[in-house]
């Protein structure tokens, strides 16, 4: 049985150059617009990283491809899985994300099949939950969240209308 189900919900990417990576993604691949959120601030009550507090910020992008969402991830500050993955790898893919009907028991259940989360944590007031798991074989990470209605609403909104035709 399917850990999750349904359509991959985000693909993201880390980049060093969050303007240069939204102008790429606009002028190849048709993204028209994005929300940029500077300075994230993740801090040690509510984020860890590999089982210890975290404190660390980013900018991040998100823009739709159609229907896909797509995240834009750059590291400013701190230790993260941000800033590993451009220790180790360079820019490039990082996660894709689901959001599972049940958050806390689809978590319950990676731990029981041994799947490491490397990362959590979630974003006061806004009803935003998230946690990294440890990819194995495929390399890179998959990210469950839990998304308030809010949330939700505001993903919605930023979703490109079909053209007419």
């Amino acid at each position: 049985m399917s850990l999750v189900s349904g359509p991959i919900f985000q693909i993201c990417w880390v980049v060093e150059d969050i303007v240069a990576a939204e102008e790429h993604f606009t002028e190849h691949f048709g993204v028209a617009r994005w929300l940029r959120l500077p300075d994230v601030h993740f801090g040690p009550d509510q984020c860890t990283y590999r089982g210890r507090p975290a404190d660390y910020v980013v900018h991040v992008s998100l823009g739709y491809a159609g229907g896909q969402q797509l995240e834009l991830i750059q590291p400013v500050s701190g230790q993260s899985l941000y800033t590993e993955h451009l220790e180790r790898s360079g820019p490039g893919v990082h996660h894709m994300a689901w959001v599972p009907h049940d958050f806390e028991a689809t978590l319950a259940e990676a731990g029981r099949r041994g799947l490491p989360v490397v990362a959590q944590g979630r974003f006061e007031g806004v009803g935003m939950e998230f946690a990294y798991l440890d990819a194995g074989p495929l390399g890179g990470y998959v990210e469950l969240m839990k998304l308030s209605d809010e949330m939700r609403a505001l993903f919605d909104s930023l979703v490109p209308e079909s053209p007419k035709g």
